[in-house]
């Protein structure tokens, strides 16, 4: 059940934004109406069917404190949050003393407005419960019970159980279906932008969210064979189950490895995912809350897509740099200017390369010491710029820009990129014809010759051209826009679809000649990147001549 809320607001646009601006039914809550002043209100408060009050306090005719008064002296109970201007603090005071639940000083981002009626709502619903007889109090749990557990479990989730708080009853009374022991905690992040980021439309965001929980609690507990209490959060979804590790980890495994397939199958989204270590109580889910989103910032060091347990994460931060390991790095950047400005291209880029090394092991420096180490690096770079009077339209905007990227990237191959790009720019305004780009160049050549063996891979290639698999994976995807294993996939397909347009071959012989010695994986690999099977292709071919 939604509770009614009435918008009292004499500016027009002001009072428009509250409306739109807010996502009030995920909030538990429904517009009713709107008004421009305290007269108008109160006759639609008179109608009947208003639950909650948002008013502006300054107002034409009857202003917001008349009308917390008009309401007060018809004893009608309407929790009311009041809008106010700093100079208007006292009215704010008298507001309260007048019964009003909180007020908002203007002007507010809507998330804080959504954040004071969170807290209007459970109050509101708390104060129902005991004011309402068995059975009606049995009828508003029944319909806004999905949003009181929700809000309940956010609540556990980001603060430490309060003093005499007895969550072991409260999971009884909400109909929590987790036990209060052995509490594990799991976050689905979606990889790349959070989906309230994309451009969707609302009604297709909220079917997408909706049908998101639905699968991760449907898979979940299919695999788990027990109850899993799923809910959304600012940047993903969190799921909590009641065992230990030692008894579920592999069933965890398999069930959240099928629930990327699903999302993926049906949603087109893939997800990172951080696990906690097991808590012997419900109490403490903020902990457990805590060690899941440090185990889904392995993500950053070991790439998207994986299902990362804090236990592994705990163990790597028991593993710091030596302290001359980090003298070392110290020394590293400033030389990387000096060479960049002796115009030692390559040695840059190998000093850089070196530089990124000393950050990839994992946990050895936390992710702001590596933003704001690499953020430094950059702004070295624009000063060397200034300083060498190198100048290109926007060339200092794109650089800020990448500064600006530093803190949204999602893995540390993606910092390695912005890093390499921008020493390029700068290595392009001061010599355009030496671009870094040979070892790309003989990477294509190393492939074109072997193709068709198994054993080629991004690191024997690496090792080949005396470079790093990193340094030389993110030259590749700047240079030909694809990624290296993508690149030799696609070269090894083109190779088939000439073999295959002969017709005098068999489909598993083109396979093993291509580099494919499973039939199938060379069939499903085909298919990927031409839309159809050897088979359908090859005979189009041979129909077409």
């Amino acid at each position: 059940m939604l509770l009614n809320l009435l918008i009292v607001e004499d500016e027009l646009t002001t009072r428009e934004g509250l409306y739109t601006m807010i996502d009030w039914r995920s909030l538990g809550i429904r517009v009713c109406g709107q008004a421009s002043n305290g007269l108008d209100a109160m006759d639609i408060i008179n109608s009947g069917g208003v639950d909650l009050l948002l008013s502006d306090i300054r107002m034409p005719i009857m202003d917001g404190l008349q009308l917390l008064t008009e309401i007060n002296n018809k004893q009608m109970d309407i929790p009311s949050v009041l809008l106010t201007g700093y100079s208007d603090f006292e009215y704010a005071q008298r507001a309260l003393r007048l019964g009003a639940l909180d007020y908002i000083i203007k002007p507010c981002p809507p998330r804080e407005i959504a954040s004071v009626f969170e807290q209007v709502v459970m109050k509101t619903l708390d104060k129902r419960k005991h004011q309402h007889d068995w059975n009606g109090l049995q009828y508003q749990l029944k319909e806004n019970i999905p949003i009181v557990k929700s809000q309940t479990l956010l609540e556990w989730l980001h603060h430490p159980k309060r003093k005499n708080e007895n969550r072991s009853e409260q999971l009884r009374k909400l109909e929590i279906s987790i036990s209060a022991e052995h509490t594990l905690v799991i976050i689905i992040h979606p990889d790349g932008k959070p989906l309230n980021e994309l451009n969707y439309s609302r009604t297709d965001l909220q079917l997408i969210q909706f049908a998101t929980t639905n699968i991760v609690q449907e898979t979940l507990e299919q695999s788990i064979r027990q109850p899993v209490e799923v809910i959304k959060d600012q940047d993903g979804i969190i799921a909590i189950c009641s065992g230990t590790l030692d008894l579920l980890r592999d069933k965890i495994i398999t069930g959240l490895s099928q629930l990327q397939r699903n999302l993926e199958k049906y949603l087109k989204i893939t997800v990172s995912i951080g696990i906690s270590s097991s808590k012997a109580s419900i109490d403490s889910l903020a902990e457990a809350y805590i060690e899941a989103n440090s185990a889904l910032e392995l993500r950053f060091y070991r790439g998207l897509g994986g299902i990362y347990f804090y236990t592994e994460s705990e163990a790597v931060l028991l593993d710091p740099l030596p302290a001359q390991t980090e003298t070392e790095r110290l020394r590293l950047e400033p030389m990387i200017i000096d060479h960049l400005r002796s115009g030692l291209y390559a040695e840059a880029l190998n000093l850089t390369e070196q530089w990124l090394d000393y950050f990839h092991a994992e946990h050895a420096h936390s992710r702001m010491e590596i933003n704001l180490q690499t953020i430094s690096l950059i702004a070295r770079l624009m000063q060397l710029g200034k300083e060498q009077e190198l100048a290109a339209p926007g060339w200092s905007d794109s650089l800020v820009a990448m500064a600006d990227q530093v803190h949204r990237v999602e893995t540390f191959e993606e910092l390695s990129g912005l890093v390499y790009k921008s020493i390029q720019q700068l290595v392009e305004l001061r010599n355009p014809h030496k671009t870094p780009r040979r070892k790309v160049q003989q990477a294509v050549e190393l492939i074109s010759e072997h193709y068709n063996s198994t054993a080629l891979s991004l690191a024997g290639v690496a090792k080949e051209l005396f470079v790093s698999s990193t340094y030389l994976s993110t030259l590749f995807k700047q240079e030909l826009g694809i990624n290296f294993l993508d690149y030799i996939h696609q070269y090894r397909i083109e190779r088939a679809k000439a073999l295959l347009q002969s017709g005098a071959h068999k489909i598993q012989t083109i396979a093993r000649e291509v580099g494919y010695f499973d039939e199938a994986h060379f069939t499903r690999t085909f298919k990927k990147w031409t839309g159809l099977s050897p088979s359908q292709y090859k005979k189009e071919a041979l129909e077409s001549k």
